[in-house]
């Protein structure tokens, strides 16, 4: 099982009093009592009437009583547990633990000449197999999530396919495609009853847990609805994933853009239990603010990071683990911009003990996404781990006998003390130079960190093959093709 980043500064920011938790919650519960949220699908509608909400079936608006809300958040699990395609790769997703997951945009940036283009499938493997290879990516998502060599109302299936063809790390996926949500699904569990062997094997050891969107303001469309009910009824881990955007889809105040997350999280949190007490699931953050200069989603602003910081807190008051879909940078390309911005999201993030973090490989508001950036990023969660880790203080740390014996003006260089801690205390990087000047310019070839890790992601894509069976390949090679062909003849150009 990977541990993940499980220091013991992991979850001690707190931005929220006790107080102001209890603040957010009575004013969602208000939201929620009072406005309600429309739900786009007649059989929710009857469910949650069944359960004791109040449904407005002329306006499709669902009212939730308080004691409905805290009756279910009672039911939620304190952890969840995802299996690796290899055990080696299980996760316990729980509190005071961060897991980290590569990202997903529609287009990427080509490495090879650092332009801007549409993903392929190929992009799909290659980020896999790249996230595969690195020791802090925990997780994966598909790289590409609008391939531009696949048939819209087959992309979801076929993407997830080519995942599971090049890595045996867990995997967080959501609906990509255009086409029929429930056939989507259906597709779905073909494809990773193909790596489990079945359905009771999948339930048992689930490897994949899916990510539904509510729209803001308060809004559950129909097709999201279905893959939230299709992920229950499976057994899978669900996340629950509102995406706010402030002075938008939602008040510009950090403050209301957190109410009315919490609502939308609380109704659909309501809506799975409705269908399984008990369900497995997490609470996601997504939200964040409209640039007012230029009326563009703002993914890399800090406050992204603030309001993450306070959803990891909200998930601890709820005892439900988190979710964020990020660390994200407004920068177009792999540069200083993406690694202040990011890094600032990262420190926010895990010292505040967000559970699961997606943002990995990801630049220019979520959209794009480069495998430069994805080494690089393993690279600063390596840091934002021995950040986590913090300063330890005991009696061989202190080093009270070691400084004794080098006495006034010696050094400890020959020191037994430093060459027993000399790889256990620091971090060390891969790609960071800490070279001289000199030494970097004749040695290096004055190489910047960017083309170091172009270096290091050719190593990978050149030197490693997929970990998965042949037998495995093949089988999802022959149903991403039916898929494709069927798509192709009752799509006919």
């Amino acid at each position: 099982m990977l541990s993940g980043l499980n220091g013991r500064l992991n979850g001690k920011l707190n931005l929220l009093s006790e107080d102001e938790r209890d603040d957010i919650h009575y004013a969602s519960l208000e939201i929620l009592e009072e406005t309600g949220v429309f739900m786009e699908s007649k059989k929710a509608l009857d469910l949650l009437h069944d359960f004791g909400c109040d449904v407005n079936r002329r306006n499709s608006v669902v009212k939730f009583p308080a004691y409905i809300v805290d009756e279910c958040l009672r039911y939620v699990p304190r952890s969840i547990k995802l299996y690796g395609i290899h055990s080696k790769y299980d996760l316990k997703i729980e509190k005071k633990t961060t897991y980290v997951s590569s990202s997903s945009g529609y287009a990427i940036i080509d490495s090879a000449d650092d332009s801007a283009r549409d993903g392929t499938l190929r992009d799909v493997a290659d980020g896999a197999l790249v996230a595969e290879h690195l020791d802090n990516i925990h997780s994966v998502v598909p790289f590409i999530v609008g391939a531009q060599d696949v048939p819209n109302d087959v992309m979801t299936p076929v993407i997830l396919g080519e995942v599971l063809k090049n890595t045996q790390k867990t995997v967080e996926f959501y609906l990509t495609g255009g086409g029929d949500p429930n056939k989507e699904m259906d597709n779905v569990f073909k494809m990773c009853k193909i790596i489990s062997g079945g359905e009771s094997q999948l339930r048992k050891k689930p490897f994949l847990m899916f990510l539904i969107d509510p729209f803001s303001p308060l809004y559950y469309p129909e097709s999201q609805i279905i893959a939230l009910f299709r992920t229950v009824e499976a057994g899978l881990p669900l996340v629950i994933m509102p995406s706010a955007i402030g002075g938008a889809s939602a008040p510009i105040t950090l403050a209301g853009m957190l109410v009315q997350s919490n609502a939308e999280f609380l109704a659909g949190m309501v809506l799975a239990n409705s269908v399984k007490k008990g369900c497995p699931l997490m609470y996601g953050h997504y939200n964040t603010l409209m640039d007012v200069n230029t009326g563009i989603y703002s993914a890399g602003a800090v406050e992204m990071g603030l309001l993450g910081s306070c959803v990891a807190q909200m998930g601890n008051y709820y005892h439900i683990p988190t979710n964020g879909f990020y660390p994200m940078s407004d920068s177009h390309v792999p540069d200083q911009q993406v690694g202040f911005e990011k890094t600032i999201q990262w420190t926010l993030s895990t010292l505040s003990g967000m559970n699961y973090l997606s943002g990995a490989g990801t630049v220019e508001n979520g959209t794009l996404v480069s495998l430069d950036q994805l080494v690089l990023d393993n690279e600063i969660v390596g840091m934002a781990g021995r950040m986590l880790d913090g300063v330890e203080i005991d009696e061989k740390r202190m080093a009270v006998s070691a400084i004794k014996q080098v006495g006034p003006k010696g050094n400890f260089l020959n020191s037994k003390h430093t060459r027993e801690w000399m790889y256990r205390e620091y971090f060390r990087p891969k790609l960071s130079d800490k070279n001289s000047f000199r030494d970097w310019k004749i040695n290096f070839k004055g190489m910047d960190v960017i083309s170091r890790a172009k270096e290091e992601l050719n190593e990978i894509l050149t030197q490693h093959e997929s970990p998965v069976s042949a037998d495995i390949v093949r089988e999802i090679d022959d149903f991403q093709t039916d898929l494709i062909m069927n798509s192709v003849r009752n799509n006919p150009i």
